[in-house]
């Protein structure tokens, strides 16, 4: 009988994807809870007075299994989270009070029999209640109707740079020149009084459909978590949320919101469904991507 080379076919590709058959085989609360503490310590903070006990907190409970587990540490983080973020409700990012919400379900979720279904009750209503104000608020601004938002985000915002040079047709000088006009704007308003960003009608077009589409994606991925008797909608409710995640945070990279989404998304994911698993684990991993500076490779 030949013997098989350690780099053979029938030993590499098991190898390649051990850690994934490693990771959909742990119970599914456990694999909630580390990414939880894992996504705690890389962005659950928002001031100094918050990421030291945090970042202590959650490095002692990614090293122990058993304190992934303990009451008293997930009481403890959720108090700081909570007393942290409440004293500055009002200046933290949107995402923040998500999280502090999150917090306080992993450690209701830790005390409670059914930890499992804690989890995934309260990842599937937060996900739902979230794209329901997020629509609302879109269909009662009128930013979103008329591309006026978006459109500016692609003028002024650095990160969608790329973007909006290789779609709108820009030059890659024009946006670096809309920010200095509208940094210029901000601290002489009287003197200036207004100023003109540069743009084009691609650009217009683009931002247009791209704000028409968040409408449509945020509204079905509400609908679909909020209504079980939509079932036809009800069954592709993962899907939404990837295809939203997908299609938002690779372009614009608000990773905190991005990974608390996908958090809540793999607590209320059905244990049977492997590839939704494999979907948001991809996710949570890839996305790091967005990060690089991809006005600088590509320009």
């Amino acid at each position: 009988m030949t013997p098989i080379s350690p780099s053979s076919p029938e030993l590499t590709v098991p190898l390649r994807l051990r850690f994934l058959t490693d990771l959909l085989a742990e119970p599914r609360h456990l694999l909630v809870l580390r990414f939880s503490v894992l996504f705690l310590l890389l962005y659950g903070s928002s001031t100094v007075f918050l990421d030291i006990p945090l970042q202590i907190l959650c490095g002692l409970m990614l090293l122990s299994p058993s304190l992934l587990t303990n009451q008293v540490m997930w009481v403890l983080i959720c108090g700081i989270v909570w007393f942290v973020n409440a004293t500055d409700w009002l200046w933290i990012d949107n995402h923040k009070i998500l999280i502090t919400y999150w917090c306080l379900v992993c450690a209701l979720a830790v005390s409670a029999k059914d930890t499992d279904d804690v989890l995934d009750w309260n990842g599937r209503l937060l996900i739902g209640l979230t794209f329901l104000f997020a629509t609302t608020w879109k269909i009662l601004a009128s930013e979103y109707w008329d591309g006026t938002f978006l459109h500016y985000v692609f003028l002024a915002d650095g990160r969608v740079e790329a973007l909006g040079t290789l779609i709108g047709g820009l030059s890659p000088h024009m946006l670096p020149q809309n920010r200095l006009l509208e940094t210029l704007l901000k601290q002489f308003p009287q003197a200036i009084g207004s100023v003109s960003l540069t743009t084009s009608t691609r650009l217009q077009i683009f931002t247009l459909i791209t704000s028409y589409w968040t409408l449509l994606i945020e509204g079905s991925v509400a609908l679909a978590f909020l209504l079980k008797p939509l079932r036809w909608l009800s069954r592709f409710r993962d899907w939404l949320l990837i295809t939203f995640i997908a299609t938002t945070y690779f372009i614009l990279p608000v990773l905190g919101f991005a990974y608390i989404l996908i958090i809540m998304g793999f607590a209320q994911c059905h244990p049977q469904h492997r590839a939704v698993r494999i979907a948001y684990i991809s996710l949570f991993a890839f996305l790091q991507l967005s990060r690089l500076p991809w006005s600088f490779l590509f320009f």
